[in-house]
């Protein structure tokens, strides 16, 4: 009886199919009511070849993790969305490239800058209050150096940047409205000067 229990058993199992492995844990657990970090789509080396005021065009030199499809073209050209972002990155220059598939839009994104947390943190009453310590995850959607370091993003670099235009674009203006009130003005004594020598009767 045991025997044939024992066939019986040995040959459910190995017509059963194969357990399904469980999903690997993270590195850094995550409590509940934590959001997690968002895993990188593709990283790469890429070199800026062409942009507009918002995305970034690479040249991808090489692939670190993920997978460029859908996204990439002409075999080796991938297009990221910064935003603002996109002016901290020079034309020709090569950086590490970690991007995420933005949910709205279905684009790739990254940034150079770091997020923004909200004014208060947990403190703001009704918007992100909690009692669970949540751990501090780095980024991985961001754009570095090749060796890692962050990538220089002065806010107040753009305003230095243009001052000889903002200079140009107040005293352009000043000058012209001071010239032609000079101009005005003196118009005005001439026409004055003309109306009092022709009527203005001449003292004896």
């Amino acid at each position: 009886m045991w025997h044939s229990l024992a066939i019986g058993l040995l040959g459910l199992a190995m017509s059963a199919p194969p357990a399904t492995p469980a999903p690997a844990e993270p590195l850094i657990p995550v409590p509940e009511g934590c959001s997690p970090a968002e895993p990188a789509h593709v990283v790469f080396v890429g070199e800026v070849i062409d942009r507009d005021y918002r995305t970034i065009r690479f040249e991808i030199q090489s692939v670190r993790a993920g997978d460029t499809a859908p996204f990439a073209f002409d075999g080796d050209e991938i297009d990221i969305r910064y935003g603002l972002d996109a002016q901290y990155l020079d034309d020709g220059e090569s950086y590490l490239v970690s991007a995420t598939v933005h949910p709205d839009l279905g684009l790739l994104t990254s940034k150079v800058t770091e997020p923004i947390e909200h004014f208060g943190g947990d403190e703001v009453i009704g918007v992100s209050e909690t009692d669970v310590d949540c751990p501090v995850l780095e980024q991985p959607t961001r754009t570095l150096h090749l060796d890692g370091t962050p990538v220089e993003a002065d806010l107040l670099e753009p305003f230095f940047g243009a001052k000889p235009r903002l200079l140009a674009a107040v005293i352009v203006p000043a000058a012209l409205v001071f010239g032609a009130v000079f101009l005005l003005a003196t118009f005005k004594l001439s026409i004055v000067g003309l109306f009092n020598s022709i009527f203005r009767p001449r003292r004896r």
